[in-house]
């Protein structure tokens, strides 16, 4: 049996316990903030949309006319112009498309 000497090599990252923690809880914290920023974000988003919606709401209970058939200008323009609700004319100029655009979407 032949006598071996091992030669210690010692570890280039020689890190501490708190040294490697510390490295870690940075990481992390740099992984979890942009998440909480998107999530910041998306929410003052939805608070500004539930208030716009809110506001769009009480506009509407204190409008006198609240459809557009009893309104005189859009009366007024289908006795001048449009011809009648619906009507081909009216259809074309009032009336918005719709325009599927999901079918190149994958979900």
């Amino acid at each position: 049996m032949e006598n071996k000497q091992y030669d210690y090599v010692e570890n280039p990252f020689n890190v501490t316990r708190r040294q490697f923690m510390t490295i870690g809880g940075l990481i992390v914290a740099l992984m979890v903030l942009p998440s909480l920023w998107v999530r910041s974000l998306v929410s003052n988003r939805n608070r500004y949309i539930l208030a716009r919606t809110k506001g769009l709401y009480r506009d509407d209970e204190k409008a006198k006319i609240r459809v557009s058939h009893a309104n005189r200008a859009v009366a007024g323009y289908y006795r001048d112009f449009g011809g009648k609700p619906l009507g081909e004319l009216s259809e074309a100029l009032l009336h918005t498309k719709y325009i599927n655009r999901t079918h190149g979407l994958t979900g």
